[in-house]
Formats: structure tokens, C-alpha cells, sequence
């Protein structure tokens, strides 16, 4: 559920950032659903850059 991901990416601020592995399909997934609410929520935390796909891990470390 988006709202989890939420309590864990924008909670207490003693996390930078969470990493998702399936975040593109989960995105993708909640709009066929028309789940608006929960897509926004996403999108403000990916703006935000308290949520990001996996395969920016990699790229996180190498900074």
C-alpha cells in the first residue's frame, strides 16, 4: 500500500530516502486501477525524493 510507503519515507525524517524495486510498475498499477489518491501520493513522494526506483541505488552509493 502507498500509505505505507508513506509512513516510511516521509515519517520521523530518520530515513533519507526509501528504494523500491517495482516502483515504475506499482505507479503504473494504480493509475489502470484509478486509484488517484494513492498515485498522487506516490508522485509527491518521488518528487520529493523520499521514494525512488531501485536502479538508482547504485548510482546513490557511487556519490
Amino acid at each position: 500500500m502507498p500509505t505505507r510507503l508513506a509512513s516510511l519515507a516521509m515519517g520521523t525524517g530518520d530515513v533519507d530516502c526509501v528504494y523500491h524495486f517495482a516502483l515504475p510498475e506499482l505507479m503504473d498499477s494504480l493509475q489502470a486501477l484509478e486509484m488517484e489518491e494513492n498515485a498522487e501520493l506516490l508522485e509527491t513522494m518521488v518528487a520529493g525524493k523520499r521514494l525512488k526506483d531501485i536502479s538508482d541505488l547504485p548510482l546513490d552509493l557511487a556519490v
